[in-house]
């Protein structure tokens, strides 16, 4: 059983935080800092496999074959991407200094950096930042809520959640978890952009938490598309203090109930991000049932959910089918378009448009055009080629996602 509680990340037991505003942005928190009170814990990690990466994805993958963190410091303003050797130096640096105010080895300090591609880090401002994100550290509410608010570049909201979940052995333990990310999000995580850092006190060695992580993320963030296009800079950390004294999860061990509360805590993560995409006013969520198996099912999902022409039509409440059906036909999947079902659900029920290969009667598309008034639309799709199944998430696409991008170094 997974019970959701009141707060973030310092609601595990064990790990405080802090966010601070140092000035790289023009206004708001801006540097955050979560640390281990034990010191290095066993901890994972997944990466943008974008050709171009930057500065701190490559340290933090780097440090992570320690296969242990004890903190990780990130900022906001800009991504320390494409910024060569003396980027490399600052997000060393920023590790560094990081590890000596905490008396750890920079090997044991995860770093992450999201905003403006191209731009140096104010490694002044950065500096005097982790010295205050380190004086201000807690385990505090209100410190886990500014540390989710100093990685939020063009995010409206902070991101965060946490969990109680009872494992196998009866153990209960906590699993908690902050994000960003609005716009520049189509990730493909492997072993503006996306952001998450995951804590709990479970005890899990590096190698069962890395498994666990890579398939919760496959159903989570690799899930979401709001713009198509993939960051440089995408990351998701998890580290786990083992406080909870539960029987040791191994590779070999593994533990479905943890599984099950790791992949609860991302998929809400992922869920609001997608539903705070860049100038979004309409969360999608795209229901592939009946697929001939479970990757063309995450395919055809996630390319509807990605299909700028389905994401035009929700913005305009157009119910245009034959959007989604063109999605589905471009998706590399093998289905018969004779035996295909979609419906159109909200708060406002439940409208199928298409039903065994035949398009319903206009009426029918008269309704969903008052359905789609709601803020969330699910599209429900059914192949009719087998028994798999999965949900990606998107946004639609509106004429403030265009502003916002189309000034955004300006």
């Amino acid at each position: 059983m997974i019970t959701v509680l009141e707060g973030g990340i310092t609601t595990v037991p064990g790990f405080r935080a802090a966010g601070v505003r140092a000035g790289i942005k023009r206004r708001g928190l801006d540097v955050m800092l979560i640390a281990c009170v034990d010191g290095p814990v066993p901890a994972a990690g997944a990466f943008t496999t974008n050709l171009v990466k930057g500065a701190p994805v490559l340290v933090t993958a780097e440090h992570l074959k320690t296969r242990r963190l004890g903190a990780v410091v990130a900022n906001s303003g800009s991504s320390n991407t494409y910024t060569g050797k003396r980027g490399l130096r600052d997000a060393y640096r920023m590790a560094q200094l990081t590890a000596r105010l905490l008396k750890l080895r920079a090997v044991n300090i995860g770093v992450a950096s999201t905003g403006l591609i191209g731009s140096y880090l104010p490694m002044r401002k950065i500096e005097a930042g982790i010295r205050a994100a380190v004086r201000e550290l807690s385990d505090s509410r209100e410190a886990s809520l500014n540390a989710a608010r100093a990685i939020m570049t063009t995010d409206t909201m902070p991101k965060e959640i946490a969990i109680r979940v009872d494992l196998e052995d009866g153990t209960p333990v906590t699993i908690a978890g902050i994000s960003k990310g609005a716009g520049m999000i189509r990730p493909i995580l492997k072993t503006a952009t996306m952001l998450a850092f995951v804590v709990t006190d479970a005890a899990i060695t590096s190698d069962a938490l890395r498994a666990a992580l890579q398939q919760a993320v496959d159903k989570s963030f690799n899930m979401i598309n709001i713009d198509g296009d993939m960051s440089t800079s995408d990351m998701v950390l998890v580290m786990a203090n083992g406080r909870a004294k539960n029987r040791r999860i191994t590779l070999e061990r593994r533990d479905r109930q943890f599984q099950a509360g790791l992949e609860y805590v991302l998929t809400e993560l992922a869920w609001m991000i997608a539903k705070d995409g860049e100038g979004a006013s309409h969360l999608i969520e795209v229901q592939v049932k009946n697929a001939r198996n479970l990757n063309e099912a995450r395919c055809a999902a996630r390319t509807v959910a990605g299909s700028n022409l389905v994401k035009a039509a929700v913005f305009g409440r157009d119910p245009n089918w034959g959007r989604i059906v063109a999605a589905l036909g471009r998706s590399d999947i093998r289905f018969d378009p004779s035996k295909l079902s979609l419906a159109l659900v909200s708060e406002r029920g439940r409208v199928d448009l298409v039903k065994r290969g035949k398009p319903m009667p206009k009426r029918a598309v008269d309704r969903a055009r008052d359905l789609m008034r709601s803020k969330e639309i699910e599209i429900h799709i059914d192949l009719a080629a087998g028994k798999a199944c999965a949900t990606a998430w998107g946004c639609d696409l509106t004429y403030d996602y265009v502003r916002i991008n189309s000034r955004y170094t300006t």
